[in-house]
């Protein structure tokens, strides 16, 4: 009986090897393998442009976001719906834009933010701060809601490199990071990161080999504002490393702050009014409005009735009230291939000041050309009895034939900052040096505030171990007891004994004033020390050319002609 019900399996399992076997012929040992499939090319599965994306002069890519969800913080999201809402004002409405932000349509809470309305109870802010840390304690978590086209990640950026390729043309690929970044190591201290969701790593020189993929005919403008940014300016040479030499790709782009300082921006905080990072004010430049929606002033500075990328990097560096420095690669171009110092054998004033040392043996080359070209370009020189100009130049000789960009910058912040010295570099040194002191009086306040803080809470933590000696495991049932009452009463009973928590909370206090006040007084030096370098890149423009044969001025040029892009022209709409 029980092999009649096994007849229909055994036949239906020998049917099955039978297809199989015709199906799947026994290979011959002189057979040629079958081909594997084609490989798919990174871009092979997106989408073609529209006409009205393919006649847009730009193709845009915005990416970004924390490296996990602590350090995905809302003003980033921001960020990005900023740049979202007033595209259309810039005239890029209509431009192709793909973006990857931190986890992309993955729905866990990736986002951090934090609510004032949010009240911590005080008996977990006293547990957090006398036994752990309260940073952060207040935070909470979201989903991102910018239905990102994918996560901010290296394959995502291979992904856009090759559509970019596959779709050819000329358009410019507008490249915008928000997000957070790290710095280069000792040996190669311009090659700076950008970090990636999961705690991935884009180097400079990753991203220019990358980027190198793309057609020569595509320039790349980047927009990018993370701490240590200005690495990225290196994007205009090979290998992302100004030792070998300039790109072939037309690359510009404008930079948060230089490669080896933090950036200001990243904040959980949900307060717009509160967000003061560089490409809030870069694009509000740009479009004539604040990212809470106030109309503000476009800067025009050669009175052409438009905008350009440069125009508003200057704008930045006069009006933004941050710790940054901001800079443009033509600034990095300068500060490889030209010289605030004249060579020796050009120079008639041995005992001039100059604010950098002679130049190292990587400008040997253009030095060369230095005695050609002197006799070619003493126009350029500030003081017609001098054949370079100095960073100590009278300041109306400085800015004689200076673009209009630099002296909007040079005036602009002298007057923030009550300079009027015809040494403006030195007397902006002196000012730094000054607040430098304010700073450091300020510094030794806080510490005493800190210490005496310190001491309180060595304190209290020995009372509460010692009442509770369960507390040196966090997880024990008698210490999540603690944040219950009744005995959440006798924790703050025992912490306010002689008013103690009270004096700890009032030193909290007292250390955050003083900060602000300290803070107040860097962002003033900062405004100095961008003084600084503007001068200074008004004089390594002149005397360029005399120390750098003709194509290398003929590059500059050519960079400072991408900083300059302007982005398209909306239509006037006709009245009925």
């Amino acid at each position: 009986m029980k092999l009649m019900k096994s007849i229909p399996t055994i036949f239906m399992v020998c049917l099955s090897l039978a297809i199989h076997a015709v199906a799947s012929p026994t290979k011959d040992a002189n057979s040629t393998p079958p081909p594997p499939p084609p490989a798919v090319e990174p871009g092979d599965t997106e989408e073609h442009l529209t006409e009205k994306e393919k006649k847009n002069p730009f193709n845009l890519l915005v990416f970004g976001g924390g490296y996990s969800p602590s350090g995905n913080q809302v003003s980033l999201e921001s960020n990005v719906k900023y740049f979202r809402r007033i595209r259309v004002s810039m005239g890029l409405g209509e431009a192709a834009m793909k973006t990857y932000f931190a986890d992309g349509k993955s729905k866990d809470r990736d986002l951090q933010f934090f609510d004032p309305s949010f009240q911590v109870p005080e008996i977990n802010l006293i547990m957090a701060e006398l036994l752990g840390s309260s940073r952060g304690i207040a935070n909470q978590y979201r989903d991102n809601d910018l239905q990102a086209d994918d996560s901010s990640s290296i394959g995502a950026i291979d992904k856009w490199i090759g559509m970019r390729t596959k779709q050819g043309g000329k358009q410019t690929n507008l490249i915008y990071f928000t997000g957070h970044g790290g710095k280069g190591d000792k040996k190669t201290p311009h090659n700076t990161t950008a970090y990636l969701w999961n705690n991935s790593r884009l180097k400079v020189s990753d991203l220019v080999k990358k980027l190198d993929k793309l057609p020569k005919e595509q320039p790349c403008i980047f927009v990018m504002v993370q701490c240590y940014s200005g690495g990225f300016a290196n994007v205009i040479f090979k290998e992302g490393d100004p030792k070998k030499g300039l790109s072939d790709h037309p690359r510009a782009g404008f930079f948060a702050t230089v490669k080896d300082r933090v950036a200001a921006g990243c904040t959980p905080d949900i307060r717009e009014k509160n967000y003061f990072e560089y490409s809030t004010r870069f694009w509000e430049g740009l479009c004539g409005e604040s990212r809470v929606g106030k109309k503000t002033t476009k800067p025009d500075l050669n009175k052409d009735g438009k905008t350009s990328l440069a125009e508003a990097h200057a704008y930045v560096v006069l009006r933004s009230d941050t710790i940054d420095l901001p800079i443009k690669t033509s600034d990095v171009f300068l500060r490889h291939f030209s010289t605030l110092t004249p060579p020796k054998e050009s120079a008639k004033d041995s005992n001039k000041t100059n604010s950098t040392p002679p130049p190292t043996n990587a400008n040997k080359e253009k030095l060369a050309n230095s005695k050609t070209n002197i006799t070619k370009q003493k126009s350029t020189a500030c003081n017609p009895n001098e054949l370079f100009c100095s960073v100590s130049d009278h300041l109306k000789a400085l800015l004689k034939g200076t673009g209009k960009e630099s002296r909007f910058v040079i005036n602009g912040l002298s007057r923030r900052l009550n300079l009027t010295l015809p040494n403006r570099h030195e007397e902006a040194k002196k000012l730094i040096e000054s607040l430098k002191k304010e700073r450091s009086a300020l510094s030794e306040q806080k510490k005493k505030h800190d210490e005496e803080r310190g001491k309180i809470k060595k304190v209290l933590s020995l009372e509460l171990r010692k009442k509770w000696p369960e507390l040196r495991s966090s997880y024990h049932p008698t210490v999540l007891k603690l944040y219950r009452k009744p005995q959440s009463i006798e924790v703050m009973k025992i912490v306010d004994n002689n008013n103690s928590w009270s004096r700890y909370k009032s030193l909290t206090e007292k250390s955050k004033g003083v900060e602000k006040e300290r803070f107040l007084i860097e962002k003033k030096e900062v405004l100095a020390m961008r003084l600084i370098r503007e001068l200074e890149t008004v004089v390594l423009v002149k005397n360029l050319a005399l120390v750098n044969p003709p194509h290398v001025v003929g590059s500059y040029e050519k960079l400072k002609a991408l900083e300059n892009t302007i982005f398209p022209t909306l239509p006037v709409k006709k009245r009925n």
